[in-house]
């Protein structure tokens, strides 16, 4: 099923402290290593969707990313302009599947995310 949320990722500076937070909070299962050059924690909340947590730059802003899966990720960019949205991080590929982020017209980023067809 498509065109549904997929994924939420946080975006946090100190993922030890994240960890701590949400997990105690919702019991969240929340797994990952994290090294000085890069670190994605997973979320398991128990039901879909799940999420991430990624220890962000901070030069770049923080929030949430609601990532939703799409069939086909160039066509919904493509109408994403057209309906006034902007391009803000261009499809690339991670393991087969797409991914891009768009924000709408009023600015709200989004995620899209597309698996690769089998």
């Amino acid at each position: 099923m498509t065109n549904r949320f997929n994924f939420v990722e946080i975006r946090v500076r100190d993922l030890e402290k994240a960890k701590k937070f949400y997990g105690s909070w919702f019991d969240w299962k929340i797994s990952g290593k994290e090294n000085k050059d890069y670190a994605y924690w997973l979320i398991d909340t128990g039901e879909k969707p799940r999420g991430g947590m990624w220890r962000f730059p901070k030069e770049k802003p923080l929030g949430i990313i609601v990532y939703i899966l799409v069939d086909n990720i160039d066509k919904t960019l493509e109408n994403v302009v057209k309906q006034g949205g902007k391009i803000v991080v261009p499809k690339s590929k991670e393991n087969g599947n797409a991914m891009a982020t768009f924000a709408d017209p009023d600015g709200n980023l989004f995620g899209l995310y597309e698996y690769a067809k089998k």
